[in-house]
């Protein structure tokens, strides 16, 4: 099911690029090689290769594929106080399939319209266009998907009510984006700034 939702994404795009690669072969064909190329790019950015998440209730999977970019204590009501907050950045070549650190119900999903700012500033999570995702498993966390200056739509595949399994699918982001998890204090940090990760396979968080 999640396979098609991940392509459905993309498809209006591979739709028109191909329509533009039949046009430059019938009127200009070098100019083929703009569209094909375009083409790559889409067909490598909506994939979503197979994966196999563990199933560990002492830890905390990525939510997100990419290179972390701020690991920090920060309130939060859901969660709690002084909790921890782990920021993930994802260029345009990460998978930008987003996953669920945890098994758990989802509370809410809401969605925040906001700026556009560069995913890597700090404050984008702040004042971007967002969604936050609250699941409520063994402990509570928080999922935000962040828009970008490139990435301006975050999509939910989960609703309120909904049960999700670790690992398993919960969205996606558009283009280079950035996925910020929060989860309590009394869990530990398994990865610091510079790492890189992989949604649902990478340990963020582990029980002390």
């Amino acid at each position: 099911m999640y396979w098609r939702l991940a392509f459905s994404e993309g498809k209006w795009y591979v739709l028109v690029l191909v329509v533009l690669a039949a046009l430059a072969v019938w009127v200009y064909p070098w100019l083929t090689i703009i569209p094909l190329a375009g083409l790559l790019f889409v067909l490598n950015f909506f994939r979503d290769p197979h994966r196999e998440p563990q199933k560990d209730l002492d830890v905390l999977l990525a939510p997100a594929d990419g290179r972390v970019t701020q690991v920090r204590r920060a309130d939060c009501d859901f969660v709690g106080k002084e909790s921890w907050e782990v920021s993930i950045f994802m260029s345009p070549l990460s998978v930008h399939v987003n996953r669920s650190p945890l098994e758990g119900a989802v509370q809410s999903v809401e969605h925040v319209p906001g700026k556009f700012i560069k995913a890597m500033d700090p404050a984008a999570p702040l004042v971007n266009e967002r969604n936050i995702i609250l699941i409520k498993g063994a402990d509570p966390v928080k999922v935000v998907q962040v828009a970008g200056t490139v990435a301006r739509r975050v999509v939910s595949w989960v609703a309120p009510g909904d049960q999700v399994e670790q690992g398993g699918k919960i969205g996606m982001i558009k283009f280079s984006s950035c996925t910020q998890l929060t989860f309590p204090a009394h869990w530990k940090p398994a990865v610091q700034q510079g790492d890189n990760v992989r949604a649902g396979l990478t340990v963020l968080g582990e029980k002390p």
